[in-house]
């Protein structure tokens, strides 16, 4: 099931505009938008459990995730139909959606998103240390 529906994308253009771009061939927007949610999990897979962020569905959705994955799959949708004539506007909120994802993944910002399951519980606290193996800096004894 899609994670977008037709009524997210109303927000941020018209109807008529996006039947254009997409030259009303659906599998088009389905590509764009796995295009976007693909580019969306690179930069939250590392904090975020980004299977629950997607398969979430109506009002649990969260609304930036849904805003910026619209932002992006317009984005890609204009450089499929005509990429040298993108609307300034499309660029701008796309580099606005990649400078969020961005700001998420260094951790400058906290969505409200579900976080990646810890993978050390249940064991005894070995799943992430980490081990340094070194020694004292080797000194001549010879004069």
């Amino acid at each position: 099931m899609p994670f977008l529906t037709e009524t997210d994308y109303e927000v941020q253009i018209r109807n008529w505009i996006r039947q254009i771009i997409i030259q009303r061939k659906e599998d088009v927007q389905h590509q764009a938008e796995l295009a976007a949610q693909a580019e969306m999990e690179s930069y939250l897979r590392q904090r975020y459990n980004v299977a629950a962020i997607f398969s979430a569905a109506g009002a649990d959705r969260n609304a930036l995730i849904i805003m910026y994955m619209v932002d992006i799959a317009i984005y890609h949708l204009h450089a499929n139909s005509a990429g040298d004539v993108i609307p300034e506007l499309r660029i701008i909120r796309y580099n606005a959606a990649k400078d969020w994802l961005k700001a998420v993944a260094k951790g400058d910002i906290s969505p409200d998103l579900p976080e990646k399951p810890n993978e050390e519980e249940g064991g005894e606290g070995t799943g992430n240390q980490v081990i340094e193996f070194g020694s004292n800096p080797k000194y001549s004894e010879r004069y």
